[in-house]
């Protein structure tokens, strides 16, 4: 059967390796950059591979950070308030400036902050050391945990709303067109985004140390737990409707469930795991621990059931401004590429792995393509190409590249970034991509825009600034770092870790905890490798004898 599958595969490679081909002579804003082979380059720096991804991040993080106006109403950011907002280009300056040009849609917290944290927090701010992003983070999430968080005394206590009015302060489900329209309802939640944010609280505790995001993500934990649902598989019983172990929407208040099925599991499986991994570090009691094991275990075995996503690739249930979904009809790309993420990050769970990654990867990009971009769509009930799901794909293609070596997921990921970056315009306004309405959301074009560029960067670290420093990737949270002139110096929230740098040249000394680790020619604990380039070269640094590493130049 395996072999049945490994050439079906392969077969499906091959079919692909035209796929995307992007035609174009211009995209949103920029005109279109080709190579000699027709290729399509990205729009800044063309003939540099990787230039424009430094360059779009640093446009969208400092939009972000420095001019993204405030709502007149609520005295908050637009990003705390709106999902997405219109430029000057379509509203005018005086308007824009105003903090009027915020949408009538549905907001989006959970998910914005969530990713907020994702590229900002663990992404950007080791990229830069540039703390500031943390704040940012911080006012967002404390937002969420005291304006936007259901009743203790509830059925899913404790939980993140996923959606909000426009312009409202207050998160409590969005009531904006009501339940089974584009939005979740009054007091309405989205299980799969209490472990997504649940996951992210406990990040962003691990950066800041901060008992208070300990506790909410525990609280995310605890109330998945409490509220899993066995789900037998159906067998022949094809007329009971497909469940999943959490519905996809619910009444936090009275448990009421208004939508059966998501495929979205991942995320609270990787805050059981977290937490677990944590116990005795985070104090927790074997009981809790034990209550994480079972839903864990139930979640997972479901996850590879025959009515489970990982076999069925029935793969829906994410977002929130699409309607009930009863019939299961909708598909959606990013539950399955992050699915992945999660088992190339942890290829030991998945004996498997080298059938099931590929599988979804060719999946998506077969369901998904745009028969004249590199691009991919967002999902069968918004069937339009978008700027950070086609960078999501090329994430997964560089790490599923950094695993096997195989050069064709190399070529997808490259030329799907450089498509992902016309997007981004010179004024750091991302839009959803070429042929979607001008609407720029900060969920799509910031917070799940910057994070995909790193991880591309740091799996292929060729495409990171020849003549900048830069941490790439740490499989621990980088709680502090400094860049200087002749050093860098930074501080992981785990003793045992491995880093990945671009650095401009090659280390003096490296020490951790004050004690010097010496260069080896293959990575081992407590020491370093240095792999050179054409300029400067990759550091790799694998500790486990303590968390404070100082790189002296």
């Amino acid at each position: 059967m395996k072999k049945i599958i490994c050439i079906t595969i392969t077969i499906a490679c091959l079919c692909l390796t035209a796929f995307g081909r992007t035609t174009r002579k211009t995209l949103c804003t920029h005109d279109a950059v080709y190579d000699a082979n027709k290729g399509l380059l990205a729009w800044y720096e063309p003939n540099v591979p990787g230039a424009a991804y430094d360059k779009v991040i640093d446009l969208a993080a400092d939009f972000l950070k420095n001019r993204c106006p405030n709502e007149p109403n609520t005295g908050l950011k637009l990003y705390m308030v709106h999902t997405w907002f219109s430029t000057p280009r379509e509203v005018g300056e005086e308007k824009f400036k105003a903090g009027l040009s915020g949408s009538d849609d549905g907001h989006t917290p959970a998910c914005t902050f969530a990713n907020f944290v994702k590229s900002f927090v663990l992404g950007y701010y080791p990229y830069t050391g540039d703390e500031s992003y943390i704040g940012l983070v911080r006012e967002c999430l404390d937002r969420l945990i005291d304006h936007g968080t259901t009743p203790p005394d509830w059925l899913w206590p404790n939980c993140p709303y996923p959606s909000a009015n426009p312009r409202s302060p207050e998160y409590f489900g969005a009531t904006h067109w009501g339940v089974g329209g584009r939005n979740d309802g009054l007091n309405v939640i989205e299980p799969d985004k209490v472990g997504e944010m649940g996951i992210e609280y406990l990040n962003f505790f691990k950066v800041t140390g901060e008992e208070k995001y300990l506790k909410a993500a525990i609280s995310c934990a605890d109330t998945l737990a409490k509220n899993i649902r066995n789900v037998p598989a159906r067998g022949d019983n094809q007329k009971e409707p497909l469940r999943s172990p959490w519905p996809f929407r619910v009444n936090a208040k009275d448990g009421q469930v208004l939508e059966e099925y998501s495929a979205n599991a991942i995320c609270a499986i990787n805050l059981f795991d977290e937490l677990m991994r944590l116990k005795e570090k985070l104090n927790l009691t074997e009981e809790k621990a034990k209550q994480y094991q079972r839903a864990r275990k139930t979640a997972w075995g479901w996850l590879y059931s025959t009515d489970g996503p990982m076999r069925s690739f029935n793969w829906k249930g994410y977002f929130e401004d699409i309607p009930n979904d009863p019939h299961n009809k909708n598909r959606v790309q990013n539950i399955p590429l992050e699915t992945a993420r999660y088992l190339i990050r942890h290829p030991e769970i998945d004996s498997s792995i080298d059938i099931h990654v590929p599988a979804i990867i060719y999946w998506v990009a077969t369901a998904f393509e745009i028969p004249d971009m590199d691009g991919i769509r967002e999902q069968f009930w918004c069937y339009a190409g978008m700027g950070s799901h086609s960078a999501r794909y090329a994430s997964i293609c560089a790490l599923w590249y950094e695993r096997t070596g195989n050069e064709w997921f190399k070529e997808q990921a490259y030329r799907f970034f450089n498509w992902a970056t016309y997007v981004c315009d010179k004024d750091g306004f991302v839009i959803v991509g070429p042929d979607f309405p001008a609407q720029y959301w900060f969920t799509d074009g910031y917070g799940d825009y910057v994070r995909h560029f790193l991880e591309g960067m740091a799996a292929i670290p060729e495409w990171a600034p020849a003549d900048e420093d830069h941490l790439l990737r740490s499989t621990s949270v980088i709680q502090k770092i400094k860049y200087g002139d002749n050093s860098i110096e930074y501080k992981t929230f785990d003793d045992d870790a491995t880093e990945v740098l671009r650095l401009r040249s090659k280390p003096k000394s490296i020490t951790v905890n004050g004690k010097a680790i010496s260069e080896t020619k293959s990575l081992d604990n407590d020491c370093w490798t240095w792999k050179p380039l054409d300029k400067g070269g990759v550091l790799r640094i694998k500790h486990s004898s303590g968390s404070n590493v100082v790189l002296k130049m």
